[in-house]
């Protein structure tokens, strides 16, 4: 991996206003989202040794996620799968339904679209899985926007002061393989008749943003005559305070109804499975959802099984199932922050990362020593599920900033590779998109 210069677009904001969604962020210059908002943006090359290395990581890490979901959902002994559920706090009334979505195959299993890997790449070759984007992975309008970068790039700027290596291509299939997974999904979920809802989070433009990009692939690439829409999750207002779309529903029978009623076959979701749990909880509805989700009678994407992969006491559970593994490599030391074993006392001892068994985007996580933290980000009250502990990793720096390999797989296959930057070493939400090529020629390289 190198870090090297790229000239900024004359027409950079233009560009994609025109050609990518999260237009409004990716082409603020205040917000530094996208590269070419800094002074001086860059960009990373890879070799293809390192393109092949990441690809068969990213695929052996999911064959290892489906190894251990095996392991997870099977009673070796009377009430296992039970305490590993409490152990990662989901709630009780759900553990039938979650159990079933895993083992789900009549008539048709409860099927994922896509995955994203957080992996720290580092100069020496290692490349050490640090979290799983099971349930909300989002990045996909920016990874594709990268591409779209690469080929202006490519096509208008090789004169510059900074051209892209010759033989330059990019780490990214994720538009054509979401494409087949849409497919699938489409045929098995039978799609042409049902249509699908997407739920977005009023308050998180990120949130539409994603939806409108799959929407776009799974109509230009599928079919576009599939029924979709956006639902709002607590409703749309207008700026009197107005309500102007109702948000998501649930009817009496346990199926999700949009802003008119309807029920809502098939979900795609940006929304974490607790979330849900804790609001049907408030709203004494949990037990009509329930049974609905345990009979397959209604399909969401990402399904259920997801809930188990996205909170990070699963990292825990997968060092302890696979550290004696030829996954190991891929892995890094991970304890639950109640276990007082002498490698969790330790680890407690040394540098890790601590982080919230639920938090997102950073959120709760600290840089600890045996004596005190060292960087921390704010809780936002999350951490009352509990905490887990990491082996701490450095990650690798460009210009200044910290930055990790967020892994797409789809269908088991790796499907490319999106940047995420930040000047603390802990990757937060506002953090800066760096796109990348993939060359075997240095003759532009710039080390920093």
């Amino acid at each position: 991996m190198r870090p090297f210069k790229v000239v900024r677009r004359r027409n950079w904001q233009e560009h994609i206003q025109a050609n990518a969604y999260q237009t409004e962020v990716l082409s603020d210059p205040k917000q530094q989202y996208w590269v070419e908002a800094l002074p001086q943006p860059f960009a990373l090359q890879f070799d293809t040794q390192e393109e092949t290395a990441i690809a068969a990581a990213t695929e052996q890490l999911w064959q290892m996620c489906v190894e251990f979901l095996d392991w997870f959902f099977t009673d070796h002994q009377p009430g296992d799968v039970d305490r590993r559920l409490a152990t990662l706090k989901i709630r009780p009334d759900y553990w039938p339904a979650i159990k079933a979505s895993w083992d789900r195959t009549d008539p048709v299993e409860d099927l994922s679209l896509c995955t994203r890997f957080d992996l720290v790449v580092t100069e020496a070759g290692q490349i050490k899985l640090i979290e799983i984007n099971g349930e909300t992975p989002l990045l996909g309008a920016e990874t594709i926007y990268q591409w779209n970068w690469f080929v202006d790039y490519k096509r208008n700027h090789q004169t510059g002061p900074f051209p892209l290596p010759n033989d330059a291509s990019q780490f990214n299939e994720f538009w054509d393989m979401v494409a087949g997974q849409w497919r699938r999904i489409a045929d098995a979920y039978n799609l042409r008749q049902t249509g699908i809802s997407f739920l977005v989070d009023e308050n998180l433009e990120e949130d539409l943003e994603m939806a409108m990009q799959l929407i776009q692939i799974l109509h230009d690439e599928v079919d576009s005559g599939i029924y979709t829409q956006i639902v709002y999750l607590r409703g749309l207002q207008d700026e009197q305070g107005q309500e102007v779309q109702r948000g998501l529903g649930l009817d009496e029978e346990g199926y999700f109804v949009d802003h008119v009623n309807d029920r809502i076959p098939v979900l795609w979701k940006i929304y974490d499975w607790s979330d849900i749990q804790n609001d049907m909880a408030n709203t004494q509805a949990t037990p009509v959802l329930v049974r609905r989700l345990e009979a397959g009678d209604v399909k969401v994407l990402e399904p259920l099984w997801k809930q188990v992969l996205s909170n990070k006491g699963a990292m825990a559970l997968m060092w302890d199932q696979f550290k004696a593994s030829d996954y190991r490599p891929y892995l890094l030391a991970t304890y639950f922050d109640s276990d007082i074993s002498p490698e969790a006392t330790k680890l407690m001892l040394e540098m890790h990362v601590k982080k919230p068994m639920l938090g997102l985007e950073g959120v709760g996580t600290s840089i600890e020593t045996g004596v005190g933290e060292l960087e921390k980000r704010d809780t936002l009250g999350y951490g009352s599920e509990g905490f887990v502990i990491q082996d701490y990793i450095e990650l690798p720096q460009a210009f200044g900033y910290h930055y990790m390999v967020g892994s797409w797989v789809i269908n088991g296959e790796a499907a490319g590779i999106i940047l995420r930057g930040d000047t603390s070493r802990i990757t937060g939400r506002h953090c800066l998109i760096i796109p990348h090529v993939v060359s075997d020629d240095g003759l532009y390289i710039a080390r920093v």
